[in-house]
């Protein structure tokens, strides 16, 4: 694996769980500062590249610690590479740039997955897989936190503009849809800035609200979720999400698997580009 970007994210999640193998491996690592990319590359045995050229030339597959309009740019000609993708989300800041990243990787019949890491927790199968067979009749989110304040490491530039629709929306929205049913109908207030609440509606009936916030002080920063259903109530609990010691290790072998297998992973670049479209929504509503 080729690794894009060498910031806070990456060194605390990617280059951990590429380098922790055994059915991957992190080779070398490119990012638009190149101390950064040495001293990373350096504490996992891997090589910083100085071009993305030569990473595409050097690895299988490439993972992205980047701003949304970074991936965007650089995922397409990975994919034309022949090269398979580990996704971060959001895929893009628009639905014409996630979807252009999905036509390149379906040209060119390469395997993605997009890092939505509560999917890949026994917390969010424990939550998913109950409500979704058992007659969802609603949900509410919630997922307020200070991520973004002065002094976090997640205070980067493109989460301070955006706010938190970009940041925990695919999160929150990619598990009441999963959940509850499709999204047929939402609404939006708020300000993704301070604190943005959306209310869905599914199809089957099921609907849900949530807030969302990163610049939100004294919070715990979890994301709570509680649905209800025909056979009682389902709770997602993000604390006991974040602490899954076998995250790193199932998101990694889930692209091992659809590399081995050559089939497509349900959480993939085109659920990333289902969920770019609810984001696109969210702001239409928020207009």
């Amino acid at each position: 694996m080729g690794l894009v970007g060498a910031g806070p994210w990456a060194a605390m999640f990617h280059a951990p769980m590429l380098a922790a193998g055994p059915r991957t491996s992190l080779d070398v690592v490119w990012a638009r500062r190149s101390e950064a990319a040495e001293e990373l590359a350096s504490s996992h045995g891997a090589t910083a590249v100085s071009s993305y050229e030569e990473l595409l030339d050097r690895c299988d597959g490439v993972a992205f610690a980047v701003p949304p309009d970074v991936q965007a740019e650089l995922a397409p000609a990975a994919a034309h590479a022949g090269r398979h993708l580990l996704l971060e989300k959001p895929l893009a800041f628009t639905v014409a740039e996630a979807e252009r990243i999905a036509t390149a990787v379906d040209e060119a019949g390469v395997r993605t997955v997009l890092m939505l890491r509560n999917r890949f927790t026994s917390e969010g199968r424990r939550f998913v897989e109950p409500v979704r067979g058992a007659d969802a009749r609603g949900a509410q989110a919630r997922f307020v936190t200070g991520a973004a304040l002065e002094g976090s490491p997640f205070a980067t530039p493109w989460r301070v503009e955006r706010g938190a629709l970009f940041d925990l929306g695919p999160h929150v929205l990619d598990l009441l849809d999963a959940a509850l049913g499709p999204v047929v109908h939402l609404s939006a207030a708020g300000d993704p800035r301070r604190l943005l609440t959306v209310a869905t509606q599914h199809e089957g009936g099921a609907v849900a609200q949530a807030a969302l916030s990163i610049t939100t002080p004294g919070t715990d920063g979890t994301l709570r979720i509680e649905a209800w259903t025909a056979k009682g109530p389902v709770a997602f609990d993000g604390r006991r999400s974040d602490d899954d010691p076998h995250v790193t290790a199932a998101l990694a072998a889930a692209l091992a698997d659809a590399v081995e297998t050559g089939a497509d992973h349900p959480v993939d670049v085109h659920r990333g580009l289902y969920l770019q479209r609810l984001l696109a929504r969210v702001e239409d509503a928020l207009r």
